[in-house]
């Protein structure tokens, strides 16, 4: 009976874990002005689409600190220009997209599963970061750059993506199907040990 039980428990405890998320500590709100994540795109990638649907889910809790500033560079020379000319800057291969640019301490090329996350808590640390410095900005301004920037939703549009409502307003499924199961769990170790005892 009691293996019954260690094995009931940890099962629980497994969903539980799996459950409930790791959730992304906010600063403190200040006067300081808000981090651009820049995203270079193309409307044919696959990967840049997986970027812009994780924060088409994820986005609206963190537009107090960052704001994603988009780029498509299969339809605009200039913008393909400036990406090739970013992306030496800080080390990456042009012509490559997806490339998320953050400040100049930060970027990524291309996407998998934890780049979302990534990208979320590394704007949020430029956004404390008192020497934060856009290289974006200055390489449009220092060459006065004729580029055509969009707003993260004209980005959702254009691939046909909604923009979820913010988290906190959205009650967590995970948590609820973790729960659900895990009241199911302990239901069946109570029959168990019931049926056992008689």
């Amino acid at each position: 009976m009691k293996k019954v039980l260690v094995v009931l428990v940890t099962i629980l405890s497994l969903f539980f874990t799996s459950s409930v998320q790791a959730k992304i500590s906010l600063p403190e709100k200040t006067d300081h002005e808000k981090v651009k994540v820049y995203l270079f795109w193309s409307s044919t990638c696959h990967n840049c689409h997986n970027l812009i649907k994780y924060f088409a889910n994820n986005y609206e809790e963190y537009t107090d600190y960052f704001e994603i500033v988009t780029y498509q560079v299969d339809n605009n020379k200039n913008n393909s220009s400036l990406a090739s000319t970013i992306a030496e800057q800080v080390g990456e291969k042009p012509g490559y997209v997806p490339l998320v640019i953050i400040g100049s301490t930060y970027h990524v090329l291309g996407w998998s599963d934890t780049v979302g996350e990534t990208i979320t808590k590394e704007a949020l640390k430029a956004y404390e970061d008192k020497n934060y410095t856009d290289i974006v900005a200055k390489e449009i301004s220092d060459k006065k750059l004729e580029t055509e920037e969009k707003t993260f939703k004209d980005a959702c549009n254009i691939i046909g993506v909604k923009i979820s409502a913010s988290k906190s307003n959205k009650v967590d499924t995970n948590f609820v199907i973790g729960f659900v199961a895990g009241v199911i769990i302990l239901g069946i170790a109570g029959l168990v040990i019931l049926a056992r005892k008689k």
